[in-house]
């Protein structure tokens, strides 16, 4: 016993060591476990990260860091907290997508699939969008691209003034199609508080609720996301019905089938 003790004293300073402030360390010490202490001591050991700054989002399933790889490229570094508790939310999610149906249901491996889950969605969705690099996982901690300068991420699209909204809801439209057509994939939380804005182009972020398309709630989803895009960018200036745009992206048949009338 008093061996593991020690042991443990000397990972959680060997992860403390890896912060710059206090006000850093504090915030990981939050959603400190020991099975989060050990996945970032192995990011470490893996040379994925080497030092961590402050916290720059939080919610009620993650806590967002920003740190810096070994070769002081900044990152975003984002916890899943194994305490979350939301997480039989997350198991029916990943229930229904066929990529994780055989996932256990007990809380640690459902929140670390559910990492992998926002992992695999980023990989496949910056085959067709912009959107934040995955670079790496481990176990409850995702690490992926920085879409910012500095230590400011870029503005969401809630925040700027949309010069040209047709436009703007035209670019999004066309990335929704190409995530559902051409990744078979739909966001399922997206709208003006999950786009940034990145100099000229936007930014997709926030992939945890992707789901496969064949996933039973994913035309649903798909609509909520349209439905989204729309009211805000008509709140802008654009002019399109919401079923004008639903049938961009779905054919009349599938319409139908989710009992949706276009």
């Amino acid at each position: 016993m008093p061996e593991d003790i020690y042991r443990h004293d000397y990972e959680k300073e060997k992860a403390r060591q890896m912060f710059d402030s206090s006000e850093a360390r504090k915030a990981f010490e939050n959603v400190l476990d020991h099975d989060t202490l050990m996945a970032l001591i192995k990011l470490e050991e893996r040379e994925v990260l080497e030092r961590m700054y402050g916290t720059i989002e939080s919610g009620k399933e993650s806590v967002v860091f920003l740190a810096d790889t070994p070769e002081e490229e900044r990152v975003l570094v984002k916890i899943y907290m194994n305490r979350a508790g939301g997480f039989r939310d997350m198991h029916n999610y990943l229930r229904g997508d066929k990529r994780f149906r055989n996932v256990k249901s007990d809380r640690k491996s459902v929140i670390t699939e559910w990492c992998k889950k926002e992992y695999k969605n980023l990989k496949k969705a910056s085959n067709v969008l912009r959107c934040p690099e995955a670079i790496a996982f481990q176990e409850n901690i995702l690490v992926m691209e920085f879409i910012g300068k500095d230590f400011s991420a870029y503005p969401k699209l809630k925040e700027v003034e949309i010069e040209n909204p047709e436009e703007g809801l035209e670019h999004v439209l066309k990335d929704i199609e190409s995530l559902w057509n051409e990744e078979k994939l739909v966001h399922g939380d997206l709208s003006e508080y999950n786009i940034l804005v990145e100099r000229d182009s936007l930014a997709w972020i926030d992939f945890s609720q992707g789901v496969h398309r064949t996933h039973p709630e994913a035309l649903n989803l798909l609509k909520r996301d349209v439905d989204n895009v729309v009211e805000f960018f008509n709140g802008q200036g654009a002019d399109m019905s919401k079923d004008e745009a639903l049938k961009r992206i779905i054919s009349e048949e599938e319409a139908a089938e989710a009992g949706f009338n276009l």
